[in-house]
């Protein structure tokens, strides 16, 4: 995956993300998802081959674990892990770059950090997705209960009435 692929993603997911987020869910997911790429880039740029993985990971998954309260959805490290699966297909060719002095780091810090901002957006869109369709779920189901009792109320208020002029009926 080249540069130009991780900026596609990331331009296509933060269109999505604002047709399905607030405005403040925005401004957090950028709070999570850049400090995490900042880490990640950080840590790619570490001229010694695997010695960035832990660093990298760490962000990666605290990244996740953000975005999940973000949406209200709770996370656990193995989810966040497993979610970040696709992020760790990179990690043998960027380690490659990390042989050419300089250029090779700095090489290996932008694709860390390209594919964390990818990676996050893409989550941040999935979890914002979720928490859409829970709150419409929850939204629908509210008003269903709200329609039923107001029914409810209607019926018994006729009952009533009905009972009403009856009695007004025996008077007669």
């Amino acid at each position: 995956m080249s540069k130009t692929d991780y900026k596609k993603i990331i331009k296509d997911k933060r269109l999505e993300a604002g047709k399905l987020m607030t405005e403040d869910q925005i401004v957090k997911c950028n709070v999570a998802i850049h400090t995490a790429a900042v880490a990640a880039g950080a840590s790619g740029a570490i001229p010694i081959p695997v010695a960035d993985a832990i660093p990298m990971s760490a962000a990666q998954v605290t990244m996740v674990i953000a975005l999940g309260k973000i949406f209200g959805q709770k996370i656990t490290d193995s989810t966040a892990k497993g979610l970040l699966g696709a992020a760790a297909s990179t990690f043998v060719g960027r380690e490659l770059f990390k042989f050419i002095p300089v250029v090779g780091w700095i090489t290996s810090a932008g694709i860390a950090a390209g594919v964390t901002e990818a990676v996050g957006w893409t989550v941040a869109v999935d979890f914002a997705k979720t928490y859409r369709t829970e709150y419409e779920r929850k939204k629908n189901a509210a008003d269903a209960a709200s329609a039923y009792a107001e029914a409810e109320y209607y019926k018994e208020s006729a009952k009533h009435a009905e009972e009403t002029a009856e009695d007004f009926g025996d008077e007669e």
